[in-house]
């Protein structure tokens, strides 16, 4: 008596198959590397707000939420953003090989390697941040 064939599978990477479905999809990749700036941005404003106004600096900034807000923010833009398009780069090079990182991982480590690749080069330029 004869078994029951199973469907042959192939490798996991196979070079010569094609790719999955979705397995060079940029979206995701690019939306777990915008999380990891977007939430704790949220959650450092959140902060800024909850804090009680210091009389010094609202005499520098004035005690209004927009105010508050915008000293808050005014330090750290440029290097926020610089680090947000590193980021986005590398997670797109981290997607191009046709198989290997997943969305999660590879914007979890664009996010890092971006903000550590900004973080270099600034510092070596001789910015305090």
């Amino acid at each position: 008596m004869n078994a029951p064939r199973q469907p042959e599978r192939k490798p996991r990477l196979d070079p010569d198959g094609d790719d999955r479905p979705g397995e060079r999809a940029f979206t995701p990749t690019l939306l777990v590397t915008l999380a990891w700036y977007a939430v704790p941005m949220f959650v450092y404003l959140a902060w800024v707000l909850a804090q009680a106004p210091v009389d010094q600096t609202c005499a520098d900034s004035g005690c209004t939420v927009a105010g508050r807000l915008s000293a808050a923010v005014s330090g750290g833009w440029a290097w926020t953003l610089s680090a947000l398009t590193a980021s986005l780069l590398v997670a797109v090079l981290l997607r191009l090989p046709r198989a290997g990182w997943r969305a999660g991982v590879a914007g979890s480590a664009a996010a890092i390697l971006g903000a550590g690749l900004v973080t270099v080069v600034l510092r070596t330029a001789g910015w305090v941040i």
